[in-house]
């Protein structure tokens, strides 16, 4: 785009400007980060074929916002970037704050540690900085961001074990997000129990949590929440 200063373009603006066609920019990311249609509908938490479907055989037409959300967050991209490619160039050029900064090799977040918990999917907080990676594109200029590992299957297919999430703990936690829940300790001196579920519900008393394996949900007493921070994205 000629008479714009190199330093003021997004790192995806040619990518939209000369995509035909929303389909053709999924397929494109999906293939940079290595993942099949049917990994990256489950892992949204839809049908195998979710974004088969979605792909070849236009169907649904246009992605629910919540679809639209999780895939960006899967993507390491801005919701905007998944609606229509008139949307997102205008989004591009216009919304500098939804631009995504290219990565700084240099700048790294912490990897918190954590250890197998026991019932409900808990894991044990404990505090420490096990490891530096690098920043991905969804957390530029989170101060406070932080990784970890999931431990456990209760998020199966959303999240696996092992699997390394991004957290940013300034980002406004809304309903249905997926969060990072720090608990009370049940005893001082004994590390905090800390759960990875997705937020159904919130109330001046409770939250109410949901899990995929086994599916449940369960009330967690606002009074024993310490933290809830929001996931925002993986590195699978």
């Amino acid at each position: 785009m000629r008479g714009r200063c190199e330093s003021t373009r997004s790192p995806w603006s040619d990518v939209i400007g000369t995509m035909p066609d929303i389909r053709d920019y999924l397929r494109q990311r999906l293939a940079e980060l290595g993942l099949s249609m049917k990994e990256a509908s489950e892992r949204i938490g839809r049908n195998h074929a979710y974004l088969q479907q979605f792909l070849e055989r236009g169907v649904p037409a246009a992605l629910p916002e919540e679809v639209r959300e999780r895939l960006a967050e899967l993507l390491g991209i801005a919701p905007d970037q998944l609606r229509s490619q008139g949307a997102a160039k205008e989004t591009s050029l216009r919304s500098p704050l939804l631009r995504l900064a290219p990565a700084n090799p240099a700048d790294k977040i912490p990897v918190m540690g954590v250890a197998e918990g026991g019932e409900e999917g808990r894991s044990l907080w404990n505090g420490e900085v096990v490891d530096h990676v690098a920043r991905p594109p969804s957390l530029a200029g989170a101060p406070n961001a932080y990784a970890t590992y999931v431990t456990g299957t209760s998020m199966e297919p959303r999240y696996h074990p092992g699997e390394m999430i991004y957290v940013h703990p300034g980002k406004p936690v809304t309903m249905g997000s997926y969060v990072l829940v720090q608990l009370k300790a049940k005893h001082e001196g004994e590390p905090p129990p800390a759960l990875i579920k997705r937020l159904a519900k919130k109330t001046g008393a409770k939250i109410v949590l949901e899990q995929f394996n086994p599916p449940k949900h369960f009330d967690i007493a606002l009074k024993e929440v310490v933290s809830m921070h929001r996931i925002v994205g993986s590195g699978e």
